[in-house]
């Protein structure tokens, strides 16, 4: 549990760049706005990519996987703090993204399936905690970032004492990260047996259609925590203790998403039936938001966000909780790094649009912009709802057919 909890502690700051951006932005007029959200999704890129490239090292050799994680995050923190100390915005890039970016999609990969098979009987609570430590750097990592920068130090030496904090975390997870000898594998159905090529996974309606339903979550959700600080800041919110309490709060409600909907798959067969609570719920909060703020003061536009972007985290971790799960049902254990690894280039792709949908629309002199991103995003959360729909109709009817074509006296295991 230790090395799982540390090493998605440690990879999770990803998520607290947005408490950089200013900084940097006052630190060098070279670090432009548009820079500063292309490292951003950069990195969530290549975590993408380096899922679906890895999945494989990950299933035959945890303990290489983690020392990549060690060496690629750790090396990605460093050059980020060096670009900013000699204002090089192609370091800049380079560091936070492609680099960091290996480290953080080996790192994301690694303890879901460990922890799934350590706990075998409760896969998705497992999944769950192990994906929640991912969000849990929010809630500690963003009030000792700020800590960090409101101390007088520069910028550039906030990431060289965070690339030893977080490499000493990656560190201890490489030594300690083991798996079970029996590799905590149920028996499991001849369909989940199988060994499925690239083709018959990718090419598949089902994946297709999830693929899609996991884009618009993760796009969604980036949209906010990319430029969360900077939302606060286009209502007239300048007080920087009130705002690292507002991230603070919002990336614990994503951590307890992830729980929370984790264990409530453990509750039923449908594994997916917290996707539509959470497409739907997310949907009318932003359409509410669109609403309310017209009128609204800032006290209360304050409130209004605090709360829409707290409903859009808890929603975003849950879609992340409740994938593992639902690919287990559908693929068995035995592949299950391998085939999370080609969903999350879902992640690689919002990780360039979520970003920048909120980067192009917010006008940090115009609080009215707020209107239009999060009418966008209801827009977006109810093409999720129709395209998630389409996905349990292909699910359930491949596995009407699945059943008609296995012999009565063969069990199929649940």
């Amino acid at each position: 549990m230790i090395p799982v909890l540390l090493m998605s502690f440690a990879t999770g700051s990803v998520y607290c760049w947005t408490l950089f951006v200013d900084r940097i932005e006052a630190h060098s007029e070279v670090f432009t706005p548009a820079i500063l959200a292309w490292c951003f999704s950069l990195a969530l890129f290549c975590l993408g990519i380096s899922a679906a490239l890895g999945g494989k090292l990950v299933e035959r050799d945890i303990k290489k996987a983690s020392l990549y994680t060690f060496i690629f995050f750790t090396l990605g923190w460093l050059l980020t703090g060096v670009a900013v100390y000699i204002e090089s915005p192609l370091l800049a890039i380079i560091g936070f993204g492609p680099i960091q970016g290996v480290g953080l999609g080996l790192g994301y990969l690694a303890p879901v399936k460990t922890l799934m098979m350590w706990f075998h009987e409760q896969k998705g609570l497992a999944a769950g905690i192990a994906i929640a430590a991912f969000g849990l750097s929010g809630v500690f990592g963003n009030p000792l970032i700020e800590a960090f920068l409101q101390s007088g130090i520069n910028v550039y030496h906030a990431f060289y004492i965070l690339t030893v904090i977080y490499g000493v975390a990656c560190f201890i997870a490489y030594v300690l990260i083991e798996r079970p000898e029996l590799a905590g594998e149920a028996v499991e159905s001849e369909a989940h047996t199988k060994t499925y090529s690239l083709a018959e996974i990718v090419l598949n309606k089902k994946f297709i259609l999830l693929w899609f339903v996991l884009f618009i979550n993760i796009a969604c959700g980036l949209a906010i925590i990319g430029n969360e600080r900077q939302i606060y800041l286009t209502l007239g919110l300048t007080n920087d203790t009130m705002i690292v309490m507002f991230t603070s709060l919002n990336a614990f409600s994503n951590l307890i998403g992830r729980v929370i909907c984790g264990a409530a798959q453990d509750r039923t067969d449908k594994k997916y039936l917290p996707y539509y609570v959470m497409t739907v719920a997310s949907m009318i909060i932003c359409g509410a938001a669109m609403f309310l703020y017209f009128g609204a003061g800032t006290t209360m536009m304050t409130a209004l966000t605090v709360a829409t972007v707290f409903g859009i985290q808890f929603f975003f971790g849950c879609g992340f909780a409740c994938l593992p799960n639902i690919l287990e049902q559908e693929y068995g254990m035995k592949q299950l790094a391998t085939i999370q690894g080609y969903m999350l280039t879902a992640w690689a792709v919002a990780g360039l649009v979520g970003n920048q949908i909120s980067t192009f629309i917010i006008d940090r002199e115009n609080p009215g912009s707020l209107n239009i991103m999060y009418g966008v995003l209801g827009a977006l959360y109810l093409v999720q709802l129709v395209v998630l729909v389409g996905w349990v109709k292909s699910r359930n009817k491949a596995s009407a057919a699945a059943t008609m074509e296995v012999p009565s006296h063969v069990a199929v295991a649940k």
